[in-house]
C-alpha cells in the first residue's frame, strides 16, 4: 500500500510543478517581438487644435480572455518631432468615421486618448484590456510636409499578476501534498 501512495503521490507533485513551470515561464514572458509599419506623418500647417487626423481603418479587438495576461506594447516613431500617435475606444469611429484614406474630419479635441496623443512625447506604453481600440496619428503644429514615417511597436505577453499568484500558490500547495503522500514525516512524527 504504502509503494501505491508514493507512485500515486507523482500526480499532485508533477501538476504543483507544472504550474510553478508556467510562473517561471511567465516571469520571462511568453511571446514577445518588434512589428513595424509605415504610416504618413500628416502635414499640420495651422494650429494644433484645427488639424486633421488619421485612423485606423479597423479595431483591434483585445478578447475577454486578455484578463488573464499582461500584454504590453511600447509604441515608438521615426518622426517622433513632426507626428503624434495614440490610442483611443473604437466607439470613436462612429463619430469620426476614417475615409477611404484613413484621413478623418475631426481634431485631436474629439477623441479622449487612452494612451498617447499629441501631448505625449516620446515612445507610448501601454497594457491592453479587453475591448476594442483604434490608433489615432495626427501632425505636430508646424509640420509641412506630408512624409512616411516608421511606426514600431515592441510587444510582450506575460500572465497577469493576479494569475501568477494564484498559479504559484497552487504549485506550491500540490508540490507540497504530493511530498506530504510520499514521505509522510508529519505524521510519523505525531505517533512517536
Amino acid at each position: 500500500m504504502s509503494m501505491m501512495v508514493r507512485i500515486m503521490s507523482l500526480l499532485p507533485f508533477a501538476t504543483g510543478s507544472l504550474c510553478l513551470l508556467l510562473v517561471l515561464v511567465s516571469f520571462f514572458g511568453f511571446a514577445s517581438g518588434t512589428i513595424e509599419d509605415e504610416i504618413p506623418a500628416l502635414p499640420c500647417v495651422g494650429p494644433q487644435e484645427e488639424c486633421a487626423t488619421g485612423m485606423s481603418e479597423s479595431d483591434l479587438d483585445v478578447p475577454s480572455a486578455f484578463l488573464l495576461l499582461d500584454v504590453h506594447l511600447d509604441i515608438s516613431m521615426e518622426l517622433d518631432e513632426a507626428a503624434w500617435i495614440g490610442i483611443v475606444d473604437s466607439k470613436f469611429a462612429i463619430t469620426c468615421p476614417p475615409g477611404d484614406t484613413g484621413l478623418t474630419n475631426c481634431t485631436y479635441t474629439d477623441y479622449t486618448f487612452m494612451a498617447g496623443g499629441p501631448s505625449h512625447e516620446g515612445t507610448i506604453s501601454h497594457d491592453l484590456e479587453p475591448g476594442s481600440i483604434r490608433f489615432v496619428t495626427g501632425g505636430d503644429e508646424g509640420a509641412v510636409d506630408l512624409q512616411d514615417n516608421t511606426v514600431t511597436t515592441e510587444w510582450s505577453v506575460h500572465l497577469a499578476t493576479w494569475v501568477e499568484a494564484i498559479l504559484a500558490l497552487t504549485g506550491i500547495g500540490l508540490c507540497a501534498s504530493g511530498m506530504h503522500m510520499a514521505f509522510p514525516m508529519v505524521a510519523k512524527a505525531r505517533k512517536d
